[in-house]
């Protein structure tokens, strides 16, 4: 590709250091820094000078083609120059730990009080049912075993298992002072508990 002529020698005007052509290339790429309206005045003079070496050095280390003006490359560099800034101001937002909100109850201390006595009180309600309750419930919430393991372990059916376990929660959820969760069921059913 041919490259177009470099109109006035602004290439070695400015890395001369031409007073003329610095002064006219600092006021294009100004003005394509000032279009990204930043807030601080002292940025934009920082980004004009940051914009202005790199077009340096890549004017000395021949990255310039010369497709476009010098003028239209500095602009060019400007806006990336501009556009880099963002992206890192972006990735350098502070962020304090301790302000963050988290989910653990260690975060919440009056909820992990209140966690802690309700936890005591279920224990006392729980050591206070029938052994035989108690051992159901461990067997199957605490151990972690099926109903059909705890049925032939105990030796009674998978049903007869269901029923002690929907009693004996249900005796918990008296003797805690809770309501008895409402069930819908599509045929009116007498379960004695």
């Amino acid at each position: 590709m041919s490259k177009r002529s470099d109109e006035g020698g602004d290439v070695e005007g400015f890395l001369r250091g031409d007073p003329i052509a610095l002064g006219d290339l600092r006021a294009a790429v100004a003005r394509a820094v000032g279009g990204f309206r930043f807030q601080d005045p002292g940025l934009n003079v920082d980004l004009v000078q940051e914009t202005l070496t790199r077009v340096f050095v890549n004017l000395t280390e021949g990255r310039f083609r010369g497709e476009s003006s010098l003028a239209t490359y500095a602009r060019r560099v400007a806006r990336y120059t501009c556009l880099e800034h963002l992206r890192h101001r972006r990735q350098e937002i502070e962020i304090d730990p301790e302000a963050l909100p988290s989910g653990e109850r260690w975060s919440r201390p009056d909820e992990s009080f209140l966690w802690a006595e309700e936890h005591l009180r279920n224990l006392e309600i729980f050591s206070s049912m029938p052994q035989d309750c108690r051992g159901l419930l461990k067997m199957i919430f605490v151990d972690g075993r099926s109903y059909r393991e705890t049925a032939i372990s105990l030796g009674l059916t998978e049903g007869a298992v269901k029923t002690r376990v929907h009693r004996c929660r249900a005796a918990f959820r008296r003797a805690a002072g809770l309501r008895k969760p409402v069930t819908i069921r599509s045929l009116p059913r007498k379960v004695e508990e």
